[in-house]
């Protein structure tokens, strides 16, 4: 299920014909236009997907930083451009199944209300679009700026979870491990003391 497009690559892109080229920025556009402007959940804040995101993640819930994603996203893809540009183009209709698991997941999202589904299924989209335009081999070089999107997905929960039982359970495997490695290790509440000795490790 491959269509070579002869000897061009990646960095070549130039000499598409400007018809598939234009087909391809309109394309863009247009899922641009739905996820940021598409009213997808109008009794949420924000009521788009990306509204919705920038207005979740805020310092109240400690996912401020994932207002940092969307600007460090296209770096990181130009990095991988970068990196593969060089890369013979050879589009597979292979990612078109990746770019239709997105799409389910984004409609899901709007019947159910719950928009963390769609942000769950955008690497899947990212994937998908760069393996049906460019093919798998250059697919492949944006898996990681991909997945990186989801550090934009507002998690209630997690940062009281990461002080507290994830916390707990790190000083466990601490105090473990070191026993292992002879070490003499005295739990204090979240304060690890080697006995004998000066040496204290506080946790959270």
């Amino acid at each position: 299920m491959k269509e070579e497009v002869g000897d061009i690559t990646l960095g070549d892109l130039k000499k598409w014909p400007l018809s598939v080229r234009v087909m391809i920025g309109l394309g863009m556009v247009v899922f641009f236009v739905i996820f940021a402007f598409y009213p997808a959940y109008p009794m949420t804040a924000g009521r788009s997907l990306v509204g919705w995101t920038w207005a979740a993640c805020n310092s109240y819930n400690g996912f401020l930083h994932g207002r940092l994603v969307p600007l460090i996203f296209p770096w990181m893809i130009w990095w991988a451009w970068r990196c593969r540009k060089e890369e013979v183009v050879k589009p597979s209709y292979w990612g078109l199944i990746w770019v239709c698991f997105a799409l389910i997941l984004f409609w899901a999202s709007m019947r159910s209300v719950q928009p963390r589904w769609a942000l769950f299924g955008m690497p899947l989209l990212v994937i998908g679009l760069a393996q049906y335009l460019f093919g798998g081999r250059i697919a492949k070089a944006v898996v990681f700026p991909a997945f990186f999107l989801w550090f934009a997905i507002p998690v209630p929960g997690l940062e009281a979870f990461l002080r507290g039982q994830w916390t707990e359970d790190v000083i466990e495997v601490a105090v473990m491990v070191g026993g292992w490695c002879g070490m003499s290790l005295v739990r204090q509440g979240r304060t690890v003391i080697e006995t004998g000795t000066d040496i204290h490790f506080a946790f959270g």
